[in-house]
């Protein structure tokens, strides 16, 4: 099953993920010179390079979730986009779902108005729930 809601949400949340995983590796890979043995003050005896590896260990099976629900809906979606026929339709849907693009972006990378991408989105959307009504939903 399909719903394009869901699917929005979990693109939006794969993109803060990969954020956060981007900072996360930063501060777990972070080396600096200790001029003392002297352990650092803050939490415990916890260094800020071992807080990092905890947090994307726990960042990355996260993304991992996200992703893979992501995978067999998108799977799922690739099947059913031959049936749209048209080209337009196909290629907003595509950058909308499988390249993770909201719909202000998508005008700057097809020769086409936001107005005609929120149509050609709608219409595509629409349609996906009437071939397929036991497979796309939108809620």
């Amino acid at each position: 099953m399909v719903n394009l809601t869901r699917m929005r949400v979990l693109i939006k949340h794969e993109q803060r993920l990969m954020r956060k995983r981007k900072r996360a590796f930063a501060n777990a890979t972070k080396v600096t010179t200790v001029l003392t043995g002297m352990p650092r003050g803050g939490s415990g005896n916890q260094s800020q390079v071992e807080t990092g590896a905890i947090e994307l260990a726990e960042i990355e099976e996260s993304y991992r979730e996200v992703f893979e629900e992501l995978k067999a809906m998108r799977a799922e979606l690739e099947e059913m986009l031959p049936k749209l026929e048209n080209i337009d339709d196909i290629g907003i849907i595509r950058l909308r779902y499988f390249e993770g693009h909201n719909p202000e972006e998508i005008p700057d990378l097809v020769n086409l108005s936001i107005r005609s991408v929120y149509y050609h989105l709608s219409g595509a959307e629409k349609k996906l729930m009437r071939l397929f009504p036991d497979r796309v939903i939108k809620q």
